[in-house]
Formats: structure tokens, sequence, C-alpha cells
């Protein structure tokens, strides 16, 4: 996978929440999960609560969404100038990636619906069932685990939405939207470092959300570098 690219990712977590993981952004984790799988993969960083954003989103390959503590719903205009931007991207047949909140953003973008979990907080690694293989799903497999770390979810996908794959908590986990656009509700990016840490900052947990939580975390390993490895070569395949 030895290719040139140059993704734009898209990091949408606040300044202030830095400080949760020690001030490691997750655009750096992200940048280290997938820099290794291709040496020729070049990364620009843009901080979107800060209202940084690509002047010409033409220079790029792709673009990435990161996670986020903020809601699709909250009514930033950052958040509103990030919607435009993955409709153009798309409009040009851009690849595009959204994870978490990324996932449920461009959800939205798209005419699909976001609401809060039946269950409540979902945080650990859980089993995701892959339901619609791609090519570009190597290595095969049909059932991963994966971090997560969210109160909202998919609800509704849009129209032309496929989905992939699902859990026992979302029936929509991961997405494609023709061949440019993959979204998923996990975490790939972040280790167990930072797991524990967010969880010992997030307030509003109930004492069985936050039991099973610690559970769940210290569950088997997530298989994070194979959702590394899908993630490249989706951003690599053809269309």
């Amino acid at each position: 996978m030895n290719k040139t690219i140059r993704i734009a990712i898209l990091d949408s977590v606040p300044e202030i929440y830095w400080v949760d993981d020690h001030g490691i952004t997750d655009a750096q984790k992200f940048i280290d999960l997938l820099k290794p799988l291709n040496e020729r993969a070049c990364f620009d960083v843009y901080f979107t609560s800060k209202k940084q954003f690509p002047n010409d989103i033409g220079i790029y390959d792709a673009l990435l969404v990161t996670g986020s503590p903020c809601s699709v719903h909250d009514g930033h205009d950052w958040i509103d100038r990030l919607v435009e931007l993955i409709r153009k991207a798309h409009a040009r047949g851009l690849k595009v990636i959204g994870s978490c909140f990324g996932h449920q953003l461009v959800a939205k973008a798209f005419g699909g619906e976001v609401g809060r979990n039946e269950n409540g907080w979902v945080i650990g690694n859980y089993p995701v069932k892959i339901t619609n293989a791609y090519p570009w799903m190597q290595p095969s497999v049909s059932a991963t685990g994966l971090y997560h770390f969210n109160q909202e979810r998919v609800t509704r996908l849009p129209q032309d939405a496929v989905s992939f794959a699902h859990t026992d908590e979302y029936s929509d986990y991961g997405y494609t939207i023709g061949d440019n656009i993959m979204c998923f509700q996990g975490h790939p990016e972040q280790p167990y470092r930072a797991m524990v840490n967010f969880l010992n900052t997030t307030d509003g947990l109930s004492a069985e959300e936050r039991a099973r939580a610690v559970r769940c975390i210290e569950m088997d390993e997530p298989d994070s570098h194979i959702w590394g490895e899908w993630m490249m070569r989706f951003f690599l395949a053809q269309a």
C-alpha cells in the first residue's frame, strides 16, 4: 500500500479536551495508526473547532473526520462549516472517512438522523459483525472488536447509504455512500490508555454504566490494526 496520497484530518475535538489524554490529539493518534501502513501518505491537520479548514480541498485525495465530545446537534458554527465541506468533498468525489462524531455528522449531512442511545452510554471494546464485505476489507474477517465511546448514534441512514456492519447496540454501525464515503461508529485510533483517561474524566454516568464501561475496556485487545488497514485500503481504492 505504498502509494502517494494526501489526506486532510479534520480534528473535531475542542482544545479544552486535549488535556484528558495528556495533550495527545485525535489527529496524531490517527496519523500514528495510518502512517506505518503507507509511508508515502501525507497528512495535514485542521482543528475545526478552532475554525481551521482547508483553503482548497482540491489539493487532497481524502478527508478524515474524527470523533468529538461534541454532539452533531450542538449549534456551533464550525460544525455547520464542516457539513458544507463534507458535501463539497463528496460532490468532487474525494474519499471521506468519518469516525464516531464524524460518522454521525456525515449521516446527518446527507439526510440521515442521529439520536441518543436507547441504553445510555456505550464505552469499551464491543464486537462488530461485518454484514457486507468490500474488496478493501483486507484482511477479510466476519467479526472484529473495536473501542466505543459515545451516547449518541445514527438512528436512520441517509437514503443512498449502504450498511456494512452492526453490533448489538447499533443496526448501522458502519455504512458507505457510493464509492467514496465510509463511516463507522468506533475508535481504532484510541489506545487503552486514552479509554481509561476518558472514562475517568467523564461525568454523568450511572454507577451501572461506569461499571460496565470498566469491564468492557478491560476486555480483549480491540482489532484497531484491522480497521486501520481497511481505512488506508479504502483511501487508496479505485472508484
